[in-house]
């Protein structure tokens, strides 16, 4: 007799019709955001009324993104999930329906965007901190982010952008009217996600499984506006680990905002690339992600995770470095993709790491804060960050390419040390004496 081959774990089901949820919610926003732009052209030519379609995205994140973690962690995620579908979708349908009747003016389009931006952080936050609550095993997090990832850049990079501006060509309520019929699909997702969940084994909304696998339901002391506001700054100060990584993360998220916020006037007017190639070339940083994403799973399997998010933050910086270098003219496609395409697969590594080693040190109850706060903590560095890459463009616009690469190195030289937790912490017993990788909190 021959000894049976071990079955490789599955993400299961669940995970399935939640990743259908979130890339179908992702392609909705994809339209609808590169399409807004154009949109704000067919009011007005007024360069400073397109750069206030960013701003008025930027800004939700920094100031709902701390409401919404709290919305994800008292009440029922997937509720909120499918509300904010809806929400989006009838924003898109009366943009539609302004749009068809030339009756679009640039305060409804933005009022539109901000309830659009709103519910899809929303979205996006309680969708993240559902990841666990989906998985049987919490080793499969960086193969389940790995396959998020990979989703989202093929979306954008190969999908979204291109039809976008393709259909609005067409017609000016087409990409609007595609981005409402996904955001509906990823509703009936979410739906069907919460009846697999009842299904499989009692894990509900407010019930958690004991030590022998029966169900009991939580019952937690109500918290306070006040509490819920400042709960995912307090858990992030408190666990040192945790505040290592998310620290760590922020570091290199501001330096890459910084090295790549001038990159089309860097390309275009400083290395002469031709606007119509403009798109393919960044496109590779696209393929680096698609890359990085589904293999960081098995190199962290083999390598151990902080060696293979380190690696990650070095192909980076060498990735920037290169585009820093890139000659201006003929080559300067070939040796920029190059650089992006690196770059793009370390930040495939690293960034799918340490959001799997963040879901591993937060409590369930408690990931919805704690991605809020960052993404707020993000939402008010990056505007600065980019403002920055600018100012400094002016004076040398290789400059903020390799500033990013040299403080991305850096950051791993000065910061390495404090990453030992991301190895350590599948196997560091939780609160209740349990492996961490085992440890079932109410999923709110």
């Amino acid at each position: 007799m021959t000894a049976a081959t071990p079955t490789k774990p599955r993400l299961g089901r669940p995970f399935g019709a939640l990743v259908t949820g979130v890339l179908a919610s992702n392609a909705s926003d994809g339209f609808a955001y590169f399409a807004a732009p154009l949109l704000v052209l067919t009011i007005t030519k007024d360069p400073v009324a397109v750069a206030a379609v960013t701003a008025v995205m930027q800004a939700v994140p920094a100031i709902f993104g701390v409401i919404a973690g709290s919305l994800a962690d008292t009440r029922d995620r997937r509720l909120l999930m499918t509300a904010a579908a809806l929400v989006r979708a009838v924003v898109l349908a009366a943009l539609v329906v302004l749009i068809v009747n030339d009756a679009v003016t640039l305060p409804a389009l933005f009022v539109a965007l901000a309830l659009f931006s709103a519910a899809e952080l929303t979205f996006d936050i309680s969708s993240s901190a559902s990841v666990p609550d989906v998985l049987d095993d919490l080793h499969l997090l960086e193969r389940a982010h790995g396959v998020i990832g990979a989703g989202q850049q093929v979306l954008q990079g190969f999908i979204v952008g291109p039809f976008a501006t393709l259909f609005f060509a067409w017609s000016a309520q087409l990409p609007f009217t595609v981005g409402a019929v996904l955001v509906l699909v990823s509703a009936v997702a979410v739906i069907a996600l919460r009846r697999l969940l009842d299904a499989r084994d009692g894990m509900a909304a407010g019930i958690a499984t004991d030590g022998a696998g029966a169900s009991v339901r939580t019952e937690a002391a109500p918290l306070s506006f006040r509490e819920r506001m400042a709960g995912g700054a307090s858990e992030v100060w408190n666990n040192r680990p945790l505040r290592n990584i998310v620290i760590f993360t922020i570091v290199l998220v501001t330096l890459v905002g910084f090295g790549q916020a001038a990159y089309a006037y860097y390309m275009v007017e400083f290395l002469d690339v031709p606007t119509a190639v403009l798109g393919l070339v960044f496109m590779a940083l696209g393929v680096g992600g698609i890359l990085g994403s589904v293999t960081v799973h098995a190199l962290a399997a083999r390598f151990t995770r902080r060696l293979t998010m380190f690696a990650g933050v070095f192909l980076v910086a060498a990735g920037f470095g290169v585009v820093g270098l890139a000659p201006a003219g003929a080559w300067a496609p070939w040796v920029t993709g190059l650089g992006f395409f690196a770059a793009g697969l370390g930040s495939g590594w690293w960034n799918v790491l340490a959001i799997a080693a963040r879901q591993r040190m937060v409590p369930r109850e408690k990931l919805g804060r704690v991605s809020g706060f960052v993404t707020t903590v993000n939402a008010f560095i990056a505007p600065v960050a980019a403002l920055a890459g600018g100012w400094v463009t002016r004076m040398d616009a290789r400059l903020p390419w390799y500033v990013a690469a040299v403080g991305s190195v850096l950051a791993v030289l000065l910061m390495g040390g404090l990453m030992r937790s991301i190895d350590d912490v599948a196997a560091a017993p939780g609160p209740d004496g349990e492996p961490s990788s085992n440890r079932m909190s109410d999923p709110a």
